[in-house]
């Protein structure tokens, strides 16, 4: 009985670690430009400065996805689903991350988005432990 728990224990701080990272790019983003971006040469902006531009979706994207996963490791429910949601937002701004160097001359590197969708994958893992230990 005091493995399970302890199991548990270490799948809710893994689950909070990942939320507090997420929290904290969604507060980056939030924050001065300089934070989170370098210039390119005019007409050169990356996928993500011009989703932004368009609407500042990441500080909210994060922040929301973050929140939600804070508040399910902590009950302790739906945390298979939150995982989902989480995977879908590393996921969708690596893949922008990544689509980015087709848009600039010479291409920009890639580390950021691979880094984003490992985090993704990180967040697919965790929710498949979830699973496996019969919290949904």
């Amino acid at each position: 009985m005091r493995e399970w728990k302890a199991v548990l224990s270490a799948a809710r701080f893994l689950s909070l670690t990942i939320a507090v990272l997420t929290l904290l790019v969604g507060a980056l983003y939030a924050g001065p430009e300089q934070l989170v971006r370098r210039p390119l040469p005019p007409g050169q902006e990356t996928i993500v400065a011009v989703i932004e531009y368009l609407f500042p979706v990441w500080p909210f994207l994060f922040a929301f996805a973050g929140a939600v996963l804070c508040c399910a490791a902590y009950c302790r429910r739906g945390l298979a689903v939150t995982h989902g949601l989480v995977v879908a937002a590393w996921g969708f701004y690596g893949l922008c991350l990544i689509l980015a160097p087709i848009r600039s001359v010479p291409p920009s590197p890639i580390l950021v988005g691979v880094i984003a969708m490992g985090i993704a994958a990180i967040n697919f893992t965790a929710a498949r432990l979830w699973s496996a230990l019969g919290v949904k």
